[in-house]
């Protein structure tokens, strides 16, 4: 899989590049020099022993997901000594982030990997490195659509929720009424995640969505989001939460009210906690992505991009690798293997 990733990564970059090419025949020289070149992008032999430096930042490194990632970026630097992987967390902080970016364009990082706390907020030091000729690879988190730069990573979002809404309705027989507990409202991952669900589960007349709330991707907020569902909603058949970790507190708080197993429980992840709840019955599902491969191809084309004289001034929009989802039950969660479980 990940080869054919990296493989589908090489043919973006390469047709890409071959329309602008054509596109720059009609132009004069000097043209068509800065169209495949950009100002400021230098090429670096980075597998000939220079100095290479990748800033991974996240929104809140310590979650699993960010782990995932940020041991999937490590994992494919790891055979090179010249390569140095830096980790940085914001916090949950936009603002903390947007300094971290200042400080590692300063301080002439060759690549960065970014997860945006916030898609608005981060825009302007996206453009700010890909001017100075560092690229920008996002990672499932992305800066505002308008701002076009080296590529995105991410699982499916929309899709992801139509998967999960499609399961769940079949779990519970077509009726009954349901939740939804929130990400972080504006991020477009968790918008586009809650309309797939939404949408889908609209062709569900017997199924009504009672309440949404936030939880903030968190599994303690979402404990206490379920304690307040189970109280406003004593029939509650279901709940889809915008990510596993929100999954799992949600199905913590049903067993705490002696309903284990009881409520349709959805996540969207497919961190190694949620499969072990999948497994003993706590939880329903989840849309599992690979993390570490994630990581790794963030990675690939962090690599690719100092490697060569490609530069973002080429692209129209950002490119986007978009990885392999696999809805996963009770019946199906013995398919992923022990370690592909991060």
């Amino acid at each position: 899989m990940k080869k054919v990733i990296a493989l589908m990564v090489a043919v973006i970059m390469v047709l890409n590049l071959s329309t602008v090419a054509m596109a720059a025949r009609r132009e004069d020289p000097a043209k068509q020099k800065a169209a495949v070149s950009g100002s400021s992008k230098k090429r670096i032999d980075v597998y000939g022993g220079a100095e290479v430096k990748i800033a991974y930042i996240a929104h809140d490194i310590g979650t699993p997901n960010n782990q995932g990632w940020k041991e999937g970026i490590e994992r494919e630097c790891a055979s090179w000594s010249n390569i140095k992987v830096d980790s940085y967390s914001a916090e949950e902080s936009a603002e903390k982030q947007v300094q971290i970016m200042t400080d590692c364009i300063n301080q002439g990082y060759n690549a960065i990997i970014l997860q945006c706390s916030d898609g608005t907020a981060l825009a302007p030091s996206v453009r700010q490195a890909e001017e100075a000729g560092i690229p920008v690879i996002t990672l499932n988190l992305d800066c505002a659509s308008d701002t076009v730069h080296s590529a995105l990573v991410m699982a499916v979002d929309y899709d992801a929720g139509r998967m999960a809404a499609d399961k769940m309705a079949e779990q519970l027989g077509k009726t009954g009424d349901i939740t939804i507990i929130q990400g972080v409202p504006g991020l477009a991952r968790t918008d586009n995640l809650e309309q797939g669900f939404r949408d889908t589960i609209a062709k569900y007349p017997n199924i009504k969505i009672v309440d949404a709330q936030t939880a903030s991707f968190q599994k303690d907020t979402a404990m206490t989001v379920m304690n307040s569902f189970l109280q406003s909603y004593p029939d509650l058949k279901g709940v889809f939460a915008i990510n596993d970790a929100m999954a799992e507190g949600a199905a913590l708080a049903a067993e705490s009210a002696n309903k284990k197993g009881q409520i349709c429980i959805w996540g969207a992840d497919g961190e190694k906690d949620a499969l072990a709840m999948i497994e003993n019955g706590a939880m329903s599902g989840t849309i599992y992505t690979n993390s570490w491969d994630e990581g790794s191809t963030a990675a690939k084309i962090a690599l690719l991009m100092i490697g060569s004289e490609y530069s973002y001034t080429v692209l129209t929009e950002t490119p986007k690798v978009i990885m392999e989802p696999i809805v996963v039950t009770a019946e199906t969660v013995g398919s992923i293997a022990p370690e592909d479980r991060w």
